[in-house]
């Protein structure tokens, strides 16, 4: 188990700590604290998916987590889904000279992330794919 603490940005420029153990050993599972309410667990497929339903539990406090796994510039191709359990993520970029990835728990500043679902426009907008509604499975 990994331990990780993060800011989450809140209305106006207020920020709240929030507290990570990251289980990837059997299965992928993330446990939030913050605000000293109770631990809130995850469990998914892999990290990215975990991180997202975290993301998604954040936002309806709004709040919005500063990590590099909220960045709109950034999301895992399937492989790195598969290969390191999702931990790490390609910053999307048009360039072949700028290839990057990022550890999803990394922090990033306030200026630099958005909802889950700004992140999913994003990446259909980037692959230039028809957006399907908030509803559908994509």
């Amino acid at each position: 188990m990994e331990s990780v603490e993060l800011l989450a940005a809140g209305p106006g420029s207020s920020v709240v700590p929030v507290s990570f153990e990251i289980l990837d050993e059997d299965g992928a599972g993330l446990r939030m604290k913050f605000s000293g309410r109770d631990w809130r667990s995850f469990s998914e497929s892999n990290l990215f998916k975990c991180l997202l339903s975290a993301r998604t539990d954040l936002e309806k406090e709004g709040l919005l987590l500063c990590c590099q796994g909220a960045r709109p510039d950034v999301f895992p191709s399937g492989m790195q889904q598969q290969m390191d359990n999702g931990r790490f993520a390609a910053v999307l970029s048009r360039s072949a000279e700028k290839r990057e990835t990022v550890d999803i728990f990394g922090a990033a500043e306030p200026s630099q992330v958005t909802s889950v679902e700004g992140q999913r426009v994003a990446v259909y907008q980037f692959f230039n794919l028809p957006l399907p509604d908030a509803g559908e499975d994509a």
